[in-house]
């Protein structure tokens, strides 16, 4: 089910130096199409592409989710943010499908939602990465980190972003994507 949001630009020698946006439908759509792909197959929900943006760093006044690097032909950012009520929703399901929680003591239960959103961050970065790989950019990612709080500085705010917003039956995520050749 790809998903263009940007139209591929012709590559010129100005568009291929380094720490240039790398902010095209080749880099971008790999995220949606992840994102889609990976949301349905471990919560069973749908994911709709509800609007793009861009801006300039990404800050949030709160919230919860996931970032990680990426480095090689690509380098950047990508940060997964949701509402406290969406993440623990989605790690709940994501959870519900794989174990018996009738087992789990609340300490374990708090642990194992937070694994499961660095988790679905990590497989839509992987996935992600894999379509880059087919487009011929060659890249890795860092282990995600999770953030949960408020007046959190995401992405540098020099930084060009953009922000897809994503919709499922629980609610509102967003990818904010900033990457560079």
């Amino acid at each position: 089910m790809p998903a263009v949001i940007l139209k591929q630009r012709p590559t010129t020698p100005e568009s291929t130096r380094r720490d240039r946006p790398a902010m095209e439908a080749r880099t971008v759509n790999p995220f949606i199409i992840a994102a889609v792909q990976i949301v349905r197959e471990n919560t069973g929900l749908s994911v709709a592409k509800d609007a793009v943006s861009v801006q300039q760093g990404k800050f949030t006044p709160a919230g919860t989710g996931m970032s990680l690097d990426i480095s090689g032909q690509i380098h950047g950012k990508i940060v997964y943010e949701f509402s406290k009520g969406v993440a623990a929703r989605l790690s709940q399901r994501m959870v519900e499908k794989q174990l018996d929680l009738s087992m789990l003591e609340a300490g374990d239960f708090r642990k194992l939602l937070h694994s499961a959103l660095l988790e679905l961050g990590n497989q839509i970065t992987a996935r992600a990465i894999t379509l880059l790989e087919q487009n011929g950019i060659n890249c890795t990612i860092s282990p995600p980190k999770f953030y949960l709080g408020q007046d959190l500085q995401l992405i540098h705010p020099h930084l060009r972003t953009i922000v897809l917003a994503l919709k499922t039956e629980f609610g509102p995520f967003t990818i904010n994507i900033a990457l560079y050749a």
